[in-house]
């Protein structure tokens, strides 16, 4: 399994975290989980998380993602749930 490094800069650098993950998509997965965890921990704390951001390396040390705020809490608009969910033009009501 290849082993990945996981890089979390919130507000200053951690320590990195070295994980086994099946693929990149897997370890883009759980870098994302992570990192909205501690965003809700932080905002709980009183912190602003809008400036943190998870790096993922593969074992090359390749980058293979940066997650930051945004991408957490924007939902991507051309995934299948944003799909189901766009009406343009109709409003709903309670």
């Amino acid at each position: 399994m290849p082993k990945f490094r996981f890089e979390f800069i919130e507000g200053m650098a951690q320590p990195a975290i070295f994980a086994d993950m099946a693929d990149r998509d897997e370890a883009v997965r759980e870098a994302k989980r992570a990192a909205k965890e501690a965003m809700l921990d932080g905002i709980v704390d009183g912190v602003d998380p809008t400036s943190w951001v998870t790096k993922v390396y593969d074992e090359a040390g390749y980058l293979v993602a940066t997650i930051g705020f945004q991408d957490l809490v924007a939902a991507p608009r051309d995934t299948e749930e944003f799909k189901e969910t766009e009406e343009p033009g109709v409003l709903r009501s309670g």
